[in-house]
């Protein structure tokens, strides 16, 4: 059965204590208010609520970032599942680790046929409000589809779970659009880890990149390329005449939903994959025939340009096998969504 419930101020997260909808809204938050009970209840908040405001108005916690297909099913959904599980199931959330009473309240959360009862009535609720109350493209010819980002984290001070999602519109992408995007040499920290606290860290370099700039792609000391800040970032070479996808190994980055597409998609057609760190002094001796990055919102955009400091690296034209991966991935993300609505 699920309840949805109006909740005292005081234990709302900070930014979102509006709750009347109006015509100039662009976003939804529903969160479970008893995140460690079965029947769920519900609180929703419409507005303008940023991916960033959401995120950083909880303690740091694990999250993901999902997108529908059709309007009514998730791309992916398992991927997703499992990286909120595996994180949480490597999270204190500042609490001591031999805590039993946070390891007990955050136990659904770590199993992923538990999660899965505790997430899919929370996607369904938010979802169809979202559409009903707050995404002006639902009823025209073309509605755009949702981008949604879950939360699960701990309270320390409330001594409870916190469990919530962020729904918001995700416009269409130009056909053949390509991307600019700049280097900067910083690490993350254990990146196999979906923590929110990537997302306050990563905060200075979005603020400090130009609007014409899509991501930030980040390397070592030693010239590797790692991932963007929100993408997984892959180079293309030719070896014997033949194309080579170049990716850091996953012990160095997170493998994203979308480079796991792109990972079937170069097994079904043997391109060749080379877990390796795409060096960026490569790029600069002109060894690659092309790069692009791959994200939820994003799916796959090749590289146009790269910056780094007084450097610049263009890619004149698209290289083929790029576009090739481009058209096989907006045909891949139908293949077992999961149906929500």
């Amino acid at each position: 059965m699920l309840f949805v419930l109006r909740i005292p101020r005081t234990l709302r997260p900070k930014h979102l204590f509006r709750n009347m909808s109006n015509s100039t809204d662009t976003s939804l938050v529903i969160e479970q208010v008893n995140a460690s009970q079965k029947d769920a209840k519900y609180h929703i908040t419409k507005g303008n609520i940023t991916f960033n405001e959401f995120i950083l108005s909880y303690p740091s916690g694990a999250y993901t970032g999902m997108r529908t297909v059709h309007r009514d099913a998730i791309v992916e959904f398992n991927t997703h599942v499992k990286r909120i599980t595996d994180s949480v199931a490597k999270m204190n959330f500042g609490a001591d680790p031999n805590d039993t009473k946070v390891k007990e309240a955050m136990g659904p959360f770590r199993n992923p046929k538990q999660f899965e009862l505790k997430v899919l009535p929370l996607l369904k609720k938010g979802l169809q409000t979202y559409y009903d109350e707050v995404d002006k493209t639902t009823h025209s010819i073309h509605p755009f589809e949702a981008k949604i980002s879950l939360m699960v984290t701990y309270s320390i001070e409330k001594e409870m779970p916190l469990f919530a999602a962020h729904f918001t519109q995700l416009p269409s992408i130009p056909v053949g659009k390509r991307v600019k995007v700049e280097v900067e040499k910083k690490e993350r920290k254990a990146p196999e880890v979906k923590d929110s606290q990537w997302v306050r860290e990563r905060s200075e370099l979005e603020k400090n990149k130009p609007k014409d700039v899509n991501e930030v792609i980040l390397m070592d000391d030693k010239d590797q390329l790692y991932e963007g800040m929100a993408s997984n970032f892959l180079a293309v070479k030719l070896v014997n005449e033949k194309p080579v996808v170049m990716c850091a190994s996953l012990d160095h980055i997170l493998l994203g939903s979308i480079l796991k597409i792109v990972i079937t998609i170069c097994e079904k057609h043997n391109i060749r994959i080379e877990w390796t760190f795409p060096k960026f002094q490569d790029a600069l001796d002109g060894k690659w025939i092309g790069c692009f990055i791959t994200s939820t919102s994003r799916l796959l955009l090749p590289i146009e340009t790269i910056y780094y400091h007084d450097k610049s690296i263009e890619f004149k034209k698209p290289a083929p096998i790029i576009e090739f991966l481009r058209s096989e991935v907006s045909k891949e993300i139908y293949n077992g969504a999961c149906k929500i609505l």
